[in-house]
């Protein structure tokens, strides 16, 4: 039998010895150290956007998810919705106001109008609201915040594809063929979509410390349906009113997306050049206000 006093003598002669009395490392020191950089570099921002990619597609598919959830007729809201807009619009400007259509059934006339505007509405009044809707969700895991508002017009692009459909379904009921150059629709389509997700980033930055921003696009989508040519053509405005058009960049893209699916004439280039500007430029300053806000968004939402 060695005494402890002994056993103490031996570990001080022999160094190996005196080493295994370290504790073996616990499990929890054994984890991964990962640090998150809050940091707005441009180079950290795109990696993450990499990095965390997969984070996006479950944040789009949970919407989507939600939004038909124990809906009784699920994803034919997405048909009769616009449907129905169409219907009301042609009652009331088709038959009773007698808008010109430039010889195109007005309810094909009005679904190619409301068609890229239902998108923009949408992307812009969910992906506004995307950070203060997901408290939750931000104060207690890391990814890229701007996924959010990306995944909230996920349901705004699966309403574009059945929105074509019924497109396609409506001008084969009224005979109307497609125009020469209805490819270009999808440039516009694109454009609507860049601008909406630009201004989205850039509001949702904003309403995260003011909240009066989710208050206010409502109105301004409901005032924004009518004093853009949705239900009309820009030329059925006075000249001197036609300013209002050419200050709104959507005004261009549903201009070009209609023109080239039922061949109408094109307008003035010049409304096309300035939304196509505007759209990459809401785009690039959303993405760096959305930036510069995002290191702090969890302190203040």
């Amino acid at each position: 039998m060695v005494s402890l006093d002994q056993a103490q003598e031996t570990i001080e002669r022999d160094p190996s010895l005196r080493e295994s009395r370290v504790p073996p490392t616990s499990p929890r020191d054994a984890l991964p150290v990962v640090v998150i950089d809050g940091s707005a570099h441009w180079k950290r921002w795109w990696a993450d956007l990499y990095l965390y990619r997969g984070a996006l597609y479950s944040l789009a598919w949970r919407n989507v998810r939600s939004r038909y959830k124990q809906a009784g007729l699920g994803m034919l809201w997405a048909i009769i919705q616009p449907a129905t807009q169409v219907a009301v619009f042609t009652l009331l400007f088709g038959m009773i106001a007698k808008v010109p259509s430039g010889g195109v059934p007005y309810a094909v006339f009005a679904l190619c109008g409301l068609l890229p505007w239902n998108v923009f509405a949408k992307i812009l009044s969910d992906g506004a609201i995307a950070l203060s809707a997901n408290q939750a969700l931000i104060t207690k895991i890391f990814f890229p915040r701007i996924y959010l508002v990306f995944a909230a017009g996920a349901s705004a692009l699966l309403d574009v594809l059945v929105g074509l459909v019924l497109l396609v379904i409506a001008m084969a009921t009224f005979g109307v063929p497609p125009g020469p150059r209805v490819l270009l629709a999808i440039p516009a389509l694109v454009g609507v979509v860049v601008l909406a997700f630009g201004l989205a980033s850039l509001l949702s930055a904003v309403n995260a410390r003011w909240r009066d921003v989710q208050h206010t696009i409502p109105f301004l989508l409901q005032i924004g349906l009518f004093v853009t040519p949705v239900l009309y053509r820009d030329s059925l405005l006075p000249p001197d009113w036609r300013w209002i058009v050419a200050i709104n960049p959507v005004s261009g893209f549903i201009e070009i997306f209609r023109s080239s699916v039922l061949g109408l004439p094109f307008p003035d280039p010049r409304l096309l050049v300035s939304s196509f500007v505007v759209a990459l430029g809401a785009m690039v300053i959303g993405a760096w206000y959305f930036t510069r806000v995002e290191a702090s968004v969890v302190d203040v939402v």
